[in-house]
């Protein structure tokens, strides 16, 4: 890979990475897609109902892929009447995950040759990322066990 690059992913409501494609920068998202969505469903027992997109995904190539593996789109509008920067409903998830996984080095800028080494690198800044939050539920010394007291620090 030479250039830049783009990471297309696919999350869930929580924001939780369920599949990563990687392209060269002169393939637009929208174009993405479909394959996308067809390395994410041709894994066994994977199920999709609905997928919340922004306007660019709209056309019928699209709709055909995902028509397909019986996925329905609904496309998240921006409401007429508004100026400026709107968070809208269901799109900023999509961003704050790309948000989370930027804050990993590797991805900060295009360190990777090749593409399939680029999507690994960003499933591993998931993999951290979901670690942590699930450590944060962890119980901590002393604070959280009952029946312990914090020693008095010198």
């Amino acid at each position: 890979m030479t250039g830049a690059s783009v990471t297309s992913i696919l999350t869930d409501t929580e924001g939780l990475l369920l599949e990563v494609t990687v392209t060269t920068a002169d393939v637009h998202d929208s174009k993405a897609a479909p394959a996308l969505l067809e390395t994410f469903m041709d894994q066994p027992r994977r199920l999709l109902k609905l997928v919340w997109v922004d306007s660019a995904y709209q056309g019928p190539a699209r709709a055909k892929a995902f028509a397909r593996h019986g996925v329905r789109i609904e496309v998240v509008r921006r409401s007429d009447g508004h100026r400026g920067f709107v968070v809208l409903a269901r799109r900023w998830v999509v961003e704050r995950t790309l948000s989370w996984l930027s804050r990993s080095r590797r991805l900060n800028r295009d360190h990777e040759r090749r593409l399939d080494h680029h999507a690994q690198m960003v499933w591993w800044a998931a993999v951290i990322r979901l670690s942590r939050r699930l450590a944060a539920d962890a119980p901590r010394w002393p604070e959280k066990r009952p029946g312990r007291l914090p020693r008095a620090r010198a």
